[in-house]
């Protein structure tokens, strides 16, 4: 598991909240679960818990679930009343089966062979109930790996908590298993007149999907999907897939 949702969740909470629109991104997800007059909500990588607290205000019967324990442990504080559990999406074990699932910020990204994504819709289904439906996005393989330049430096800026955070950022393609790369990312504090503060690093591999290669997964674990909806983030552009039970 990279240093960033471990080591350093405190970093990521920090940066991401002022990356992401959280309360778009539960928008989104609510008029999804809104057309399928869902009730119960298993939100999977649900970090640091930013989109928990609006599922549970809104009426929903929420579990999240996340591998890393820190950041459970961020999530619990930010939502003291909301139910988290710490598990891997590839083995997952809950005792009930849900009206939807979510695995969200492209936390699909981190599953790296394709025997492990099948693992994990597998997994996911035995939690649908039997109207329940599956939404996910995921990274597009098409508009993001052909413009990887590992020469490039990516800078992010986030302002929280009265400090200004630098990421750079140098991608490198790497496409030993999947459609994948290595993230190399180097933190910093910036202030105005002074060299830059080194706070952290971090490596990790991910993986981009094409929507076929999703398709045909979905449908080895028997899935289907009925929705698709391609979108952009603050770096990369996005698939939403919702699919149900075959």
């Amino acid at each position: 598991m990279t240093k960033l949702y471990s080591d350093l969740a405190y970093l990521y909470d920090a940066l991401y909240q002022t990356f992401i629109d959280y309360d778009a991104e539960f928008s989104l997800y609510k008029r999804l679960l809104q057309k399928q007059k869902a009730k119960s909500v298993l939100e999977i990588g649900c970090g640091s818990g930013h989109l928990a607290g609006r599922f549970v205000a809104a009426g929903y019967d929420y579990t999240g679930v996340d591998i890393s324990q820190q950041m459970l442990e961020l999530a619990q504080k930010r939502c003291p009343e909301v139910h988290f559990e710490q598990a891997d999406m590839r083995t997952l074990r809950l005792e009930r089966v849900y009206d939807a699932i979510l695995i969200t910020a492209r936390s699909l990204s981190y599953i790296l062979t394709n025997a492990d994504v099948l693992s994990t819709f597998r997994q996911l289904k035995n939690h649908l109930a039997s109207t329940g439906t599956l939404h996910f996005d995921f990274i597009d393989a098409a508009s993001f790996l052909p413009d990887l330049n590992p020469d490039t430096v990516v800078e992010h800026r986030a302002l929280y908590g009265g400090q200004v955070y630098l990421r750079q950022s140098r991608y490198t393609p790497n496409l030993t298993t999947s459609f994948g790369w290595d993230w190399h990312s180097d933190f910093f504090i910036e202030v105005p007149g002074q060299p830059l503060q080194p706070i952290a690093q971090d490596d990790a591999t991910l993986r981009a999907f094409l929507p076929d290669e999703i398709k045909l997964l979905l449908q080895l674990a028997d899935l289907t999907v009925f929705a698709e909806k391609r979108q952009s983030t603050y770096a990369f552009d996005t698939w939403i897939f919702s699919a149900r039970h075959a």
